[in-house]
């Protein structure tokens, strides 16, 4: 048996997440959070305050579900 045989048997599978709108959500409800906070003392910065968190927490519940759901499924050989 030569040695790249060898080497082709012992590779680990490198696991890759399944994509994700969670991330791009989460960075959307983040920025929108910042430039609320910014324009604070204005009725839209307290809309956008209250728009921002629903967005981050819907973004992180998304990633963190994909993420459980990615543990738990089989690993693929």
């Amino acid at each position: 048996m030569s040695y790249s045989q060898d080497t082709h048997h012992e590779e680990e599978h490198i696991h890759m997440p399944s994509p994700s709108w969670a991330p791009i959500i989460l960075a959307f409800g983040m920025t929108v959070l910042a430039f609320s906070i910014i324009w604070r003392e204005s009725a839209a910065g307290l809309a956008g305050l209250i728009i921002g968190v629903i967005i981050t927490v819907l973004g992180l519940g998304m990633w963190i579900a994909d993420e459980i759901k990615n543990a738990s499924a089989p690993a693929a050989h």
